[in-house]
């Protein structure tokens, strides 16, 4: 008789409490930010006087970005927080208020993302930092104020005409019927006539999935987008099928970078350090006809050896190239996704120190969209008529 095996514990070890206190006070930071974040954002509406998207009214200032600072907190550094600015130089007094009262704050926000929080601890926040007791209206606004921005938000006009539009995904983990699953989210940033970047749009969709991104483009069109110049895009082909369904005759710009790892991935690990300078050099070139002659040296040197590597080269092949049609001063931002790339990298650099998935679609896209808010993009400069 074969003797029973003991079972293995495969259930996961239970976090110490160092680790349990790390979890703890990296979400009552993420907890602080976004209520520092709040609540500057109604200062800073206050002292101009009209809220943000909004035209007319009784303006006294304008909004000038933001700039970034630290913040030594009771649970840790806020890090890169950030502070509005307008023309004519507001200055927040929430500074002050919050570093007299540091640990009362951080124990009346401590379980707004931890616990969830009610109208009334809400308002506890409100009063603690502010010292005012706030009426049950300031509270239901400061409550619901990011949620009714969001939307709004989703709903804005867009211009008519964009020069650049940048599309791709990232994976955030969201919990679904108490499970954490990889989600993606799909998202598009424009450049505009003027050079102003711009997040368009972002949802939850499965990256292979046509009918996501097709419902994205859509909603691109239904807000007012009528015309793109180029799209730059990696070489998802659902992707692909939505734009030529919604812009049939945008002309696209395959991602370099992407293309270029792809290639790599067809050669031995030990030779890609000979064979990169060489591949990347195809996209680097003063225009196409110097770029087709470094293609056409670079097939003839490796076809023999790495073919399936030339075969992957060759598909896609004008779309890597479309860059070399437009201004040369543009090309470093639109032969590759970085972009949006970058646009990633500031959600997950801010999200990241949570340690625990979000716990559902709506906390995810909160974030996300509390994480662009806070950015200020770097105009591109477009050339004179």
């Amino acid at each position: 008789m074969t003797p029973t095996l003991p079972t293995q514990d495969t259930q996961p070890a239970a976090p110490s409490q160092a680790e349990f206190q790390a979890l703890l006070h990296a979400k009552m930071r993420l907890a602080l930010r976004v209520t520092l974040i709040d609540l500057l954002e109604d200062e800073v509406t206050a002292f101009i006087g009209v809220p943000p998207y909004q035209r007319g009214g009784r303006r006294r200032d304008q909004r000038n970005g933001a700039y970034a600072r630290d913040l030594g907190t009771t649970v840790g550094l806020l890090e890169d927080l950030p502070v509005p600015r307008t023309r004519r130089g507001f200055r927040t007094q929430l500074f002050e208020r919050y570093q007299r009262r540091p640990a009362q704050l951080d124990a009346a926000i401590g379980d707004r993302f931890v616990f969830g929080a009610s109208m009334v601890r809400v308002g506890e926040v409100v009063e603690t930092l502010t010292g005012l007791t706030p009426s049950p209206s300031t509270v239901s606004r400061v409550f619901h104020k990011r949620d009714t921005e969001f939307e709004a938000w989703k709903q804005r006009p867009l211009a008519e005409h964009y020069a650049y539009v940048f599309a791709d995904g990232t994976c955030f983990t969201i919990i679904y019927d108490g499970k954490g699953a990889k989600t993606p989210i799909l998202a598009a940033v424009g450049i505009g006539a003027d050079g102003t970047r711009e997040v368009l749009a972002f949802t939850v969709g499965e990256r292979e999935n046509q009918a996501a991104w097709a419902d994205l483009f859509a909603d691109l069109k239904r807000r007012g987008l009528k015309g793109i110049d180029l799209t730059i895009t990696d070489g998802g082909q659902a992707m692909l099928n939505a734009l030529a369904q919604h812009f049939p005759t945008t002309p696209r710009q395959r991602c370099v970078k992407h293309k270029i790892e792809n290639v790599l991935s067809y050669v031995p690990e030990a030779q890609q350090a000979t064979v990169e300078p060489e591949l990347k050099a195809i996209f680097y070139q003063d225009d196409r006809a110097a770029a087709d002659r470094e293609a056409a040296a670079f097939r003839l040197k490796f076809a023999q050896t790495y073919p399936a590597a030339i075969a992957c080269l060759n598909r896609d092949w004008e779309a890597c190239l479309t860059f070399y049609a437009f201004p040369k001063t543009h090309w470093r931002t639109i032969r590759t996704n970085n972009v949006i790339e970058r646009l990633f990298g500031e959600v997950k650099k801010r999200t990241h120190k949570m340690a625990a998935p979000f716990q559902g679609e709506a906390s995810c896209l909160l974030m996300f969209y509390a994480v662009i808010r806070s950015l200020t993009f770097r105009k591109l400069t477009m050339p004179t008529q």
